[in-house]
């Protein structure tokens, strides 16, 4: 920039030269005298301004070090001065020419308009005055035009009226390089790696910066750390040889406080042993303690079975034995070995393949079906199971329930097992304290459990006298507590009836959980929006005023924000904060409406399956569904979304498994899977999102891997958009209303999975 500012200064003292003599030139009667005199001055000013810039001196202190950048003068080439007097020289021509042919005119009064006009009698432009006065008349040197004659010009005159300039691409060469790397933190590596991203961010934010700092893709803002909790040995395996007695297993597994007679013990033993002495009944002192002898030996084998760290042993020698028949579905459950994208064979078949099964002991020789199941938020690994009745409307009860706790480590048995006097209907953990889960039962009593502990013993159960509901619970939902002061005090939840009522429970440092009335449903008369349903002309008398609840689910955002579907198939949009009034209410179905289900990627797109074989999507703030999924004339029991596409959802019904794409087809699904002889009662899909699990009235649990997967796109918001525009492009009042909504996504298109 140097290089051309001072271009366009020589250029400026060029023009004030030219103005100047022409001033002269109006009051002197030969010219070009003064126009000698005129170039040389200027010559001389312009050769004082650049003595006098090549004294000044820029310098750049930085750091106590000095860097030269005064910005250098143009060099002379070699027609850069003739360059000069050349401009000068025609600048002054065309002064002279405008003066010749006005005289008679006022001289003050010489515009570019008045020289168009015609110069003397000839209509000639000044254009191309100019034109031929630039290549015919003008010499280069102003002292030739007075003695052409006596001198002969050796140089080709210099008839180029610009300056050409050529920039060429410098050799590339490295100002600063970075590597990111990772580094164990309180070693030596550590602090070299700390200290580097002190220096960094000295050099691009602190005091110490030099240059622009841009955030892309290829720098990390933050720190990345790892503890040496994360770093495990290696494991070696050797065949070796052992020996352990009952001694010392029991010793060790029991931790004995007590040292017991050892005499006695291998008395007791050698009574019942083959190799046991024989001896008279009269010389035997320890026939009248046989009964005492084994009654102590039952109350010591309780003891062991009633012990903590023998039952935590059994559990971990449980594990170990489980991972040899097991092992590759654990693998493929913790999503060790996935596909590369950069694979060149791909197949996107949308298969499903078992990895295991939980089969539960039974109890009491019952047949009990999977009621409902829940994964825990902060371990992925352990899931609650409700063991009772599922179909209400079934000819056979099962008179006990149970609850069983498994972990992904032993599929063979359950860690946890809690029984009870009757069906197990619901089960849930808290998202916030995930130790905690909420058991509703066939008689409306609802209690929580702390998995964690190894005691048996429930923390709260409801009350009569606070929950006065006897209908079955069909779901319990956990809500964040807001504007609460006291940051001890748990969560509360959500329990709903099979006739129609909300109750809120409460934990508070009481065996009793506090319960109060939330909301009462009441029958929808008329048409609400949504769908419409005609109204049958035959007057009906219902059995009951409040309709059946099915299911519960809360606001993504919104946590004062809860929806209850029912058989009506109606929604009910209800607040904690009103207890008497529905906030909204909306017609999805003709039949009853199984499950609601929040997009992760879009807190307004929902979805809803029903009795009436349909899936249907919508969004908030439009009363008509986006998109409709039918393929089987059956009730469909549950539908989600999946955690890893959003174009992709499941749907379950009593016979198998259905994958949609709708990106793809909305027709008919991209794949269908049978699951297993027994029907299919309810499903969930594992917090990685890649595993789904169903459970029939068997009471098996059966994990489907989800295979053959397409790749997840990048931008997973925006091909969700793109594919509900697409599908409903044909919709034309439809696709303006959907416009009007804008942007329905998360901020920043981030993803959230719904409580």
């Amino acid at each position: 920039m140097d290089f051309y500012k001072t271009a366009f200064e020589t250029m400026d003292l060029k023009k004030k030269s030219v103005l100047v003599a022409r001033e002269f030139g109006e009051e002197q009667v030969k010219p070009k005298r003064k126009e000698k005199k005129s170039l040389h001055y200027y010559a001389q000013e312009v050769s004082n301004s650049i003595h006098e810039r090549s004294q000044i001196r820029v310098v750049d202190d930085y750091d106590g070090l000095n860097n030269d950048v005064t910005p250098k003068s143009i060099p002379n080439e070699m027609y850069s001065d003739q360059f000069m007097k050349y401009t000068l020289q025609f600048k002054v021509a065309v002064e002279d020419i405008q003066l010749y042919h006005s005289r008679s005119g006022n001289a003050r009064s010489r515009t570019r308009s008045s020289m168009r006009g015609g110069l003397g009698g000839n209509k000639q432009s000044i254009d191309d005055v100019m034109n031929g006065i630039t290549f015919e008349n003008i010499v280069f040197d102003p002292q030739c035009k007075s003695d052409k004659s006596n001198e002969t010009r050796t140089d080709p005159p210099y008839k180029k009226s610009f300056l050409k300039i050529t920039l060429h691409k410098t050799e590339f060469f490295e100002l600063h390089n970075q590597c990111s790397t990772t580094a164990m933190k309180g070693t030596q590596e550590g602090e070299l790696a700390e200290y580097d991203n002190r220096q960094y961010d000295y050099l691009t934010v602190g005091k110490g910066k030099v240059r622009r700092r841009s955030d892309n893709d290829a720098q990390t803002s933050i720190t990345l750390t790892s503890s040496r909790a994360v770093n495990t040995i290696m494991v070696t395996h050797a065949t070796v040889g052992s020996y352990v007695s009952n001694f010392e297993m029991y010793d060790t597994l029991n931790n004995m406080v007590q040292k017991y007679s050892i005499h006695s013990t291998l008395h007791g033993l050698s009574k019942t042993g083959k190799d046991s002495y024989t001896q008279s009944d009269e010389d035997n002192p320890y026939e009248d303690d046989d009964s005492e002898l084994r009654e102590k030996e039952r109350s010591q084998r309780y003891r062991l079975f009633e012990s903590a760290d023998f039952r935590n042993a059994v559990m971990f020698i449980g594990r170990t034995l489980s991972s040899n028949t097991n092992e590759s579905g654990m693998r493929r459950f913790r999503n060790f070995e996935q596909i590369d994208r950069c694979a060149l064979e791909a197949e996107y078949l949308y298969s499903m393949k078992l990895l295991f099964r939980f089969i539960p002991v039974p109890s009491h020789d019952e047949r009990k079906a999977v009621s409902d199941m829940s994964f825990c938020r902060s371990n992925g690994d352990i899931l609650a199971i409700g063991y009772g009745l599922y179909s209400f409307s079934s000819q056979q009860v099962p008179a006990t329930g149970d609850v069983y706790v498994w972990s992904i480590k032993n599929p063979g048995e359950p860690e946890r097992a809690f029984y009870y006097q009757m069906p197990v209907t619901a089960v849930c953990f808290s998202p916030y304290l995930p130790s905690l889960l909420a058991i509703g039962l066939y008689d409306g009593s609802v209690e929580v459990r702390d998995v964690s502990s190894p005691t048996d013993m429930p923390i709260a159960v409801s009350q009569r006298s606070t929950s006065p509901s006897c209908s079955p619970v069909v779901a319990i939902r956990w809500i964040k507590q807001a504007g609460e002061n006291d940051a001890s005090d748990i969560d509360p939840f959500l329990s709903l009836s099979q006739d129609g009522c909300v109750t809120r429970f409460r934990i508070n440092k009481s065996p009793f959980l506090l319960g109060f009335n939330q909301m009462v449903l009441e029958r929808v008369e008329g048409h609400p929006e949504g769908i419409h349903v005609p109204i049958s002309p035959i007057l009906t008398c219902e059995s009951s005023r409040h309709p059946q609840g099915l299911y519960i689910t809360a606001h993504p955002l919104h946590k004062d924000i809860y929806y209850i579907l029912t058989d009506q198939g109606c929604i009910h949009k209800c607040s904690i904060n009103y207890q008497h009034q529905y906030l909204e209410v909306l017609k999805c179905h003709e039949g009853g409406v199984n499950v609601m289900e929040f997009s992760p990627w879009s807190p307004k797109l929902f979805l809803t399956c029903g009795n009436d074989w349909y899936i249907r999507i919508w969004i908030e703030g439009i009363s008509r569904p986006l998109i409709e999924l039918q393929d089987e004339y059956s009730p469909v029991h549950w539908a989600n979304w999946s955690p890893t596409h959003a174009t992709v959802l499941v749907s379950v019904n009593r016979n198998g498994a259905s994958v949609w794409d709708i990106r793809r087809n909305i027709l008919k699904p991209m794949a269908k899977h049978e699951m297993d002889s027994s029907y299919n009662t309810v499903a969930a899909f594992s917090n990685c999102g890649r595993t789904l699990v169903v459970g029939n009235e068997r009471g098996n649990t059966l994990f489907q891997a989800m295979n053959d997967m397409p790749f997840a796109p990048h931008f997973q918001y925006d091909e969700l958009e793109k594919a509900i525009y697409k599908a409903i492009g044909n919709d034309q009042e439809l696709f303006i209303e959907l416009k009007s909504i804008g942007f329905f996504g998360y901020p920043d298109k981030k993803f959230l999975r719904p409580v």
